[in-house]
């Protein structure tokens, strides 16, 4: 099923999402809605629009006021630092991948996981039990440190550009890249732009919705993880691996 693009139903589907979210009460178990895969990516699609929206007004001011981008097409600094996403955002990019117009892109990336799991090793897991901001703080510096390559990024650009996640369409560095890259203090330049900071700050509701929509009680997980789990599911555990090595998919990536 194509990823929905029709304005009503996605409506529909948010007001439902949302009335479900108003009428949650601290203590008592909110009843939400169920949402098809390719109505989770559609409502994400309408988010990233809107905050490309103001991303771009952002990029208008900050050069109006003499500011330097450091982000361009093939800058990937950040491209190693880790990228826990809600479920809806992976939806989305999984989503997206399945279309026919995206196999190769697919292929790259089921030929890419193996080496980006092998290198990050234990650090996600000890992201993901992180519970304080120091914590989390300390497991993504280790996390960077390892210096792996995220699995959608190709020669130095991102292939699943078009419906990668709100952080990395946040993302932006002032004057240098030089934090951003493994050796880096992660103490980036940003310019705060109110438009784009209230515009993705309200989005959090909605993410947080559709998150434990579509994986009730289940935490957030990395992007590059979480994905390969979700084009997994329609894979036969005997079927060959799609990442190209030769074994059974139950003897490789899905393990």
């Amino acid at each position: 099923m194509p990823i929905t693009e029709d304005p009503e139903r996605l409506a529909r589907v948010a007001g439902e999402l949302g009335a479900a979210v108003r009428e949650a009460r601290p203590g008592v178990r909110v009843r939400l809605p169920v949402i098809q895969p390719a109505d989770a990516a559609g409502l994400v699609m309408v988010l990233h629009a809107q905050l490309d929206e103001a991303i771009e007004e952002r990029s208008r001011e900050a050069a109006a006021d003499g500011l330097h981008i450091a982000c361009s097409a093939g800058c990937s600094s950040c491209c190693v630092s880790p990228l826990l996403v809600t479920e809806g955002e992976a939806v989305t990019v999984a989503e997206w991948l399945k279309l026919d117009a995206n196999k190769a892109i697919r292929q790259q990336f089921f030929a890419a996981y193996p080496a980006w799991k092998r290198g990050i090793g234990d650090s996600a897991a000890a992201l993901e039990r992180a519970r304080t901001d120091e914590e989390r703080r300390e497991a993504a510096m280790l996390f960077k440190r390892r210096a792996v390559m995220c699995a959608f990024n190709r020669d130095g650009l991102c292939t699943i550009y078009a419906p990668r996640p709100a952080r990395c369409r946040r993302a932006l560095a002032l004057d240098t890249n030089a934090a951003c890259g493994p050796d880096g203090d992660g103490v980036v330049k940003y310019f705060e732009h109110p438009r784009t900071e209230m515009t993705f700050e309200e989005q959090e509701t909605m993410r947080a919705a559709l998150h434990h929509a579509l994986k009730p009680n289940g935490d957030l997980e990395m992007l590059c993880s979480a994905v390969q789990r979700l084009l997994g599911a329609s894979i036969s555990r005997n079927e060959p691996c799609p990442c190209g090595s030769g074994q059974k998919y139950k003897k490789c990536c899905a393990v």
